[in-house]
């Protein structure tokens, strides 16, 4: 079985739509794929997506962020 940041990472085809758009990703610690690599990374990491903002709960899209961080400027 393959999860849909998988299919999206493995297929250019999928990709296609997203060509020439800015791209924000809503994920959380366990948004990750078979190897555990995080979908921040696994995106980041393509050349033809433009990721331009990323959205996690309160501790972090890794989870290790400070208890009661409201905000912060890496991501």
């Amino acid at each position: 079985m393959k999860f849909g940041l998988e299919r999206l990472l493995a297929s250019r085809a999928l990709r296609k739509s997203l060509r020439g758009k800015r791209v924000a990703l809503l994920a959380h610690p366990a948004s990750v794929t078979r190897d555990l690599t995080h979908a921040l990374d696994a995106l980041a990491a393509l050349s033809d997506v433009e990721l331009t903002a990323a959205f996690g709960p309160q501790h972090g899209l890794r989870g290790d962020k400070q208890d009661n961080m409201v905000e912060s400027p890496d991501f």
